[in-house]
Parts: structure tokens; sequence; C-alpha cells
């Protein structure tokens, strides 16, 4: 097995060892107090690898699950790849999460688009349930921790006035559009796999 096999293999089962650390850093040595809003911001990254880890390893499918979704009868081509895979999970969660956190520091709209990410990502699986009637990788740590924990921040930077009605306005904008995006882009790469599959019948 090729290094970018294994890599597509484990990545997410290394998610879940490195979500276990940064809780046990968080509880144990964090310089955020222990429930603030910076805290939970942070705390949104482990459990967003666990989140990762109930999509892709246990119980897993989310991939096939998409992909199902997106491409008709008997397409075996592939909408959702590994590699977007990687470049959606590790791009916008591992690396874009630390990011928007750090950019807190200029102004309380990147914590807001953060949250919004996770709330937002979370109402998808639920919507993508009831919609199909059946249970969707990721479903559970959605209705558990994601959309809890976004809607807690969301409302609670609100009610504390640590973000005005314009900066959350602007915030759960552009976090819902870099989200919307990602469909898109399913969506269109949907069309031009199931235009080249029908071509070749």
């Amino acid at each position: 097995m090729s290094e970018q096999k294994l890599f597509y293999e484990y990545w997410a089962k290394a998610g879940l060892i490195a979500a276990i650390f940064i809780l046990l850093l968080l509880f144990l040595n964090s310089k955020a107090p222990i429930g603030s809003f910076e805290w939970l911001y942070w705390l949104s990254l482990p459990l967003y690898m666990i989140h990762q880890f109930e999509e892709y390893v246990y119980p897993g499918g989310f991939k096939e699950e998409m992909n199902k979704i997106f491409l008709r009868g008997e397409n075996t081509r592939e909408v959702l790849t590994d590699k977007m895979i990687l470049i959606i999970n590790i791009g916008l969660i591992w690396i874009l999460t630390p990011v928007l956190i750090v950019l807190g520091n200029i102004s309380i709209i990147f914590p807001v688009i953060l949250m919004t990410l996770v709330a937002f990502n979370g109402f998808v699986h639920v919507i993508a349930s009831i919609r199909f009637r059946r249970y969707n990788p990721g479903l559970i740590v959605s209705l558990i921790v994601n959309i809890p924990l976004g809607l807690y921040v969301l409302i609670g930077l609100g009610l504390t006035a640590m973000a005005s009605i314009i900066e959350l306005f602007y915030g759960i904008l552009f976090g819902s559009i870099l989200h919307v995006l990602l469909f898109v882009v399913l969506g269109v790469r949907s069309r031009k796999t199931n235009r080249v599959s029908t071509s070749e019948m």
C-alpha cells in the first residue's frame, strides 16, 4: 500500500488520537478558562475530529453515502473522492479552525464563522436524515455536539454582547456561504460525472 493510500486509510483514525490528546490539553493545561467562549472555540476542534471518526471509521460510510446521493443509477465514478475528503476535512477543519480562532483576536466575526460551520454541518446531517429517512454517518455527533455547541456559542456571543448583531450577521452569512459552496462543488462534479457516465453508455 502506497503512502498516499495509507494516509487516506488512517487520517480519521489518527484524528481520534489527536482529539483525545487535545481534549486532555484543554482540560488539564488550557490557558483559556474552561467554559469560556475561547475555550469552547478550541473544544470544537477535537469534537469535530470525533465527528469525522463517526463519518469515516465507525460506523463510517459517509463517502459512500454522499456518492449514492449525488450519483445516478449504476454510475461507478466518484463525486466525493478520497482526495476531496482530505482537502475538506483537513484543510477546512484541522487547519482552518485554529486559523479562525487566532484571527478572533482581530475580529469576533472569525469565531462566528467557525461556530456557524460547526452548527451548519450538524443541521445538514439532520436534514439529510429526515429527507432520506435513514441514519447518515455523522448524525449522532451532530445531534449531541455540533448543533448544541454551535448554537450555544452563537447565542451566547449575542446575549453577552461580545458580538454585535452586524458581526453575527456577517459571520453567520460567510460561514453559511462557505458550507454551501462545498455542496455547489459536489453538485457541479455530480453533473459532470453523470454526463460522462451517460455518454459512455
